[in-house]
């Protein structure tokens, strides 16, 4: 039986010290890249091979304990420290680390003299390796390349660049099911309210779900509308230009509804594009689509520190996307299940 290749036998023949082999193979950027790619080279060449055991023994032992403080997470944010949903997102996210052993810290591009350059070097410099990239303002936001030292985590789509691993909503799923619920309480031309911002944030991916789901149907074509309703005449223009028997759209457009002289679910049915959970003013008996982003905030630093764990350093070549699945709030706005 073939003797099995270890770390000490790599420094060894390298002539270097174990715990520079065992930095160069968790592609620790405290080497040099010419390090790390001849001692990674020369492990190949001996058929060094991770021991899984070992690696399942270890996450064993930091699972069945409880975790101090270790070490620090970067969270990167440009949203005003006073923002709700924001908030929110961090707080989930500070939690979830707390349990995992870590301490994650804002960094936030909206202070003062605020520079991305000044708080990567913060990072460096005190051992941060990890960075959650959160929700930025609007979207198309860029960001450098410049990453080679720290594994990144990016909070949905927010952050069009660098192409990051992220962890997202399943929007996509999210809408179709959202829709399929409608349907099944026979509303037929169902019309949505879909801001630009809100389009742009998603890739587009509401949108074309929603428009796929009237192709699949064999359903009216009705484009969403782009967000610009702000009176009770203007939606029942559209309403009943379009001949809606039900609308997915905010909290503001529920209260337009109703000013407009419409019944709900009488005349037609309501759900919200996103009923927040988090959100104290969300009414309990308006139906709606709770997408959890609070549950996608403490999936993304789980999400990290698996990255971590992988010595995931840099922009990757293949980035991986997790994705959480939302669920339906039923409320009074819509028709009741069929028996």
């Amino acid at each position: 039986m073939a003797r099995y290749v270890t770390i000490k036998d790599i420094a060894n023949r390298a002539e270097v010290h174990y715990s520079t082999v065992s930095l160069a193979l968790r592609n620790d950027p405290r080497l040099a890249q010419e390090t790390r790619n001849k001692i990674q080279a020369l492990a190949e060449e001996m058929g060094y091979v991770p021991s899984a055991a070992m690696k399942a023994l270890c996450a064993y032992r930091e699972s069945n304990k409880l975790q101090p403080i270790r070490s620090g997470l970067a969270y990167l944010t440009n949203m005003p420290r006073d923002d709700s949903f924001g908030s929110m997102v961090y707080q989930r996210a500070r939690n979830k680390a707390s349990s995992l052993g870590y301490d994650l810290i804002q960094y936030n591009l909206s202070d003062a003299d605020s520079r991305l350059a000044h708080f990567k070097s913060i990072w460096w410099n005190t051992g941060i390796s990890g960075v959650m990239v959160g929700p930025f303002l609007g979207s198309g936001n860029c960001l450098d390349d410049d990453w080679d030292r720290f594994i990144v985590v990016a909070y949905g789509y927010s952050v069009d660049s660098p192409h990051f691993s992220r962890a997202v909503l399943d929007h996509y799923h999210n809408m179709l099911t959202h829709l399929e619920i409608l349907r099944s309480r026979s509303y037929q031309r169902i019309g949505m309210i879909l801001s630009q911002n809100l389009s742009n944030r998603t890739h587009g991916i509401l949108h074309s779900a929603y428009l796929y789901d009237q192709v699949k149907n064999r359903a009216a074509r009705i484009p969403p509308n782009s967000g610009d309703i702000d009176s009770p005449e203007k939606m029942r223009d559209w309403i009943t230009s379009k001949r809606l028997d039900a609308v997915i759209g905010h909290r503001d457009h529920y209260q337009l509804i109703l000013s407009a002289g419409l019944r709900i679910p009488e005349d037609i049915g309501f759900t919200l594009i996103g009923w927040k959970d988090y959100e104290p003013r969300t009414q309990e008996h308006i139906a709606g689509f709770n997408s959890k982003p609070e549950m996608l905030a403490e999936n993304a630093v789980a999400f990290l520190v698996s990255q971590i764990y992988e010595h995931a350093y840099g922009l990757p070549e293949t980035p991986r996307s997790l994705m959480i699945e939302g669920e339906f709030h039923e409320g009074e706005t819509i028709r009741r299940p069929q028996a």
